[in-house]
């Protein structure tokens, strides 16, 4: 469970940060190169990140606000719903 927990963060850290590196590039026009490092630290905080990248799927790739919004809300309580049912038990002290 835990290796697929970690591809599909892996997955999802990636999309993320294809989509805020064009938004950094249309917003600001730096070149590729320089959004490329500043958009992968981006992607891979969950908050943040999924801001960014719902803003940016809006504004560089002309997805509508409602549908990004979904899509990247969406996969933010999942992982919401993961760590509560995974994460946290598994911390927990009190193992019979």
């Amino acid at each position: 469970m835990r290796f697929l927990i970690l591809a599909a963060y892996i997955a999802l850290s990636t999309f993320q940060a294809v989509i805020i590196c064009s938004g950094l590039v249309a917003w600001t026009g730096i070149p590729a190169a320089a959004a490329v490092p500043i958009a992968t630290l981006l992607g891979l905080v969950p908050g943040p990140g999924t801001i960014l990248a719902i803003l940016a799927a809006g504004s560089a790739w002309g997805w509508p606000w409602f549908g990004s919004t979904a899509l990247f809300c969406g996969l933010l309580a999942l992982w919401g719903h993961v760590t509560l049912h995974h994460a946290l038990p598994a911390l927990s002290s009190d193992r019979e």
